[in-house]
């Protein structure tokens, strides 16, 4: 996986999406209070951009980034300082289902855009498990991650030569993942390079 996503930032600035645009319900739910707290998660940084607007358009006083891309992580580093909000964003190199290097560090928000639909199998409990670990009654959790009407289990991406499985979700196979999470909005947005899925993103509480 690391060997994708490091292939994936070796691209041109331009060439990623999500460091020239901001995804709408996010913006729309940042921008409307309705993510609020001083303490941020963001798995599956990238370059950092909503790390960044979490504490230039909302409330957060910390935000924490992690990304197992180094030149992501890089990238993150960059746009944060050119933000003037270093002091604030920590955006660190590090497997994103692997988070006992924090301890028992909890947030008052978690986000999760498209990085569980990337989760290996494998792996992807310990990274349900670390969430749950780190995050307290009345965290506010968001997701976003590919889905489909069909019946496939995942599509390949592919990027330098490097193939990797993203895999599908629907609402309910999320709330399974995440039964201490409470359902408190959700959204359907389309993908522009994607005709045959679409994201489903879910906005959930701690219970």
């Amino acid at each position: 996986m690391k060997k994708f996503w490091d292939a994936f930032y070796s691209k041109s600035l331009d060439q990623i999406p999500w460091q020239n645009t901001q995804a709408d319900w996010f913006k729309e739910l940042v921008d409307s209070g309705r993510i609020v707290g001083k303490t941020a998660l963001d798995l599956g940084c990238g370059t950092g951009k909503k790390s960044i607007y979490l504490v230039k358009e909302g409330s957060f006083g910390k935000v924490i980034g992690i990304d197992i891309a180094h030149k992501a992580v890089e990238i993150a580093q960059t746009n944060a300082k050119d933000a003037g909000v270093e002091d604030i964003c920590d955006f660190i190199q590090h497997d994103a289902s692997d988070l006992g290097f924090m301890g028992n560090k909890t947030f008052d928000f978690i986000l999760d855009w498209a990085n569980l639909h990337g989760m290996p199998k494998e792996t992807r409990q310990r990274y349900v498990d670390g969430i749950a670990h780190h995050s307290h009654s009345g965290t506010l959790f968001l997701v976003r991650a590919f889905s489909s009407d069909k019946n496939d289990d995942y599509f390949l991406e592919t990027v330098g030569g490097l193939e990797k499985n993203i895999y599908l979700f629907s609402k309910a196979d999320i709330l399974a993942l995440f039964p201490e999470f409470e359902l408190i909005d959700e959204h359907k947005s389309q993908p522009k390079t994607k005709n045959d899925y679409f994201f489903i993103e879910l906005l959930m509480r701690k219970k």
